[in-house]
């Protein structure tokens, strides 16, 4: 469905990039689902970003502790050489992924699990404290699992910070410390780190007004393909961000652990662009710009690892030259693929900022919750006179509306409010079509009204945007937005 066009589809559209994300699970979709849940109900500002933090650090733990990883067999060999420092690099990264999951935590039942921990430790029946731990154990909800993760990685550093007091450490030790964090890690039930190409519908999003509008427009399997490619992308840019610009050396030392995980990621992105993207990705001109993005990716990755990250011991400023190489290679290949996809869109080459444009992205979610407002407007006005023919024509059209947004518009809204307009699409889906009987118009009505009072308080918050600071709203553009779905014949 392209954007101008509304969709034909008589069923409610669920969202494309939702049921992608899912499908990369497989089979952890249910706990993943019930750690959605819980996050929405974490009463902590940025929890989302906090979540993506603490994943990133597990993943980035579990990579730095892969010898592939961290060493380079020409540079020592492995029976020589000391690992306290890559130790230290991971006794940093965890350290932090402590804090971190501490704010993600609900101070009421932290300290309930604390206390139930203090309690198992003081019983002398046997029977009892073996309960405890096994309940404990089983992590039967994301809070349990949480805390037994931060628990584990509390004494792992607490063993880091005696090792690292020896004179030196040798492979052997390096690998135990390995194999011991990575079993923590990948038991976890509920926060066990994505692997690459998985992806979390809670921070995930593709932001990108021209870029949502170009995958749109792409057959099923080749939408499929072109954005999980983006996704990847997005991905490790953002855990580039991590790597603060403003930072004076010495870094940070778990940045090294990062630089790792990027390294690793990129260059499995950049094996799956070359294998499974550009045999799907269409024309021969759009192989061939898959061919060439895979290749950049690839051979800029083992530059920045063989001429850079082998300096990290030697140079102060290695990181960050390091950060911002990855990142122009990543920002490059997601233009150059917009490009390929969109050939007369009228990007400028290597012009990153202007398709990631903020003020572009609010416009566009400032308009679509004024159309969203007003077709519902009009559902629920005609349902309320009882005109069943104008009211289920206007239902037509709003749910016709709901792939465009799906596709646009929702993937530009903030986490906190996904629950709303989530639940209202949901109502949508299991609502029986068309809608007979006063009673279940009536209520349907309420849901109605209730709803259009959410599109316009998060219409108003997006206007306040300092995006939109001096930008009127473009009514006529909304209004014929609007009655491009409001003037679609009945089916």
């Amino acid at each position: 469905m392209s954007q101008d066009t509304p969709s034909s589809s008589p069923h409610v559209p669920r969202d494309f990039y939702a049921d992608l994300m899912r499908a990369s699970q497989t089979s952890r979709a249910g706990f993943l689902a019930e750690r959605e849940r819980w996050l929405r109900g974490v009463p902590v500002e940025g929890r989302e970003e906090l979540l993506f933090e603490f994943e990133m650090l597990l993943r980035a733990v579990e990579r730095y502790l892969n010898l592939n990883t961290v060493v380079d067999a020409r540079d020592r060999p492995l029976v020589t050489r000391d690992f306290r420092e890559e130790l230290a690099d991971v006794r940093d990264a965890m350290d932090r992924a402590i804090r971190v999951a501490r704010h993600l935590q609900d101070p009421d039942s932290d300290q309930k699990m604390v206390f139930r921990k203090y309690v198992e430790t003081q019983l002398a029946d046997d029977r009892v404290r073996r309960a405890l731990i096994e309940e404990q154990l089983d992590q039967e909800t994301p809070p349990e699992s949480l805390f037994v993760l931060r628990e584990a990685f509390d004494a792992l550093k607490n063993l880091l910070d005696h090792l690292l007091k020896l004179p030196a450490a040798n492979l052997g030790l390096f690998q135990d410390v390995g194999k011991l964090s990575l079993r923590e890690i990948v038991l976890n039930r509920y926060f066990r780190p994505f692997r690459p190409l998985e992806f979390r519908v809670e921070y995930d999003r593709l932001r990108s007004v021209r870029l949502l509008d170009t995958l749109v427009s792409l057959q099923e399997e080749q939408r499929t393909a072109f954005t999980t490619a983006f996704l990847g992308l997005f991905r490790l840019l953002h855990y580039l961000a991590y790597v603060d610009e403003e930072e004076q050396p010495p870094f940070s030392r778990r940045v090294r652990v990062l630089l790792a995980l990027v390294r690793s990621e990129a260059t499995a992105l950049a094996s799956w662009m070359h294998s499974e993207l550009s045999p799907k990705a269409g024309s021969k001109s759009l192989q061939a710009a898959t061919l060439r993005a895979a290749r950049d990716i690839a051979r800029e990755t083992e530059r920045v690892a063989r001429e850079v990250l082998v300096n990290l011991d030697r140079d102060a400023e290695a990181p960050l030259r390091a950060a911002a190489a990855f990142t122009a290679v990543l920002r490059t290949q997601v233009v150059a693929l917009v490009e390929a996809l969109a050939p007369n869109g009228g990007l400028a080459d290597g012009v990153f900022d202007e398709l990631m444009s903020p003020q572009e992205a609010a416009l566009r979610l400032r308009k679509d919750l004024w159309v969203y407002a007003q077709l519902c407007r009009a559902a629920e006005s005609h349902l309320r006179a009882e005109d069943v023919p104008a009211a289920e024509r206007a239902l037509d059209a709003l749910k016709d509306f709901l792939g465009y947004f799906h596709d646009g518009g929702y993937q530009l809204l903030r986490y906190g409010d996904y629950d709303a307009f989530d639940r209202f699409t949901s109502l949508l889906v299991e609502l029986p079509w068309p809608p007979e009987g006063p009673g279940i118009r009536a209520r349907l009505g309420e849901d109605l009204r209730r709803f259009i009072q959410t599109l316009e308080s998060t219409f108003h918050a997006v206007s306040r945007r300092t995006h939109l600071q001096g930008r009127g709203f473009d009514r006529p553009d909304a209004e014929a937005l609007r009655d491009r779905f409001l003037t679609t014949p009945a089916r």
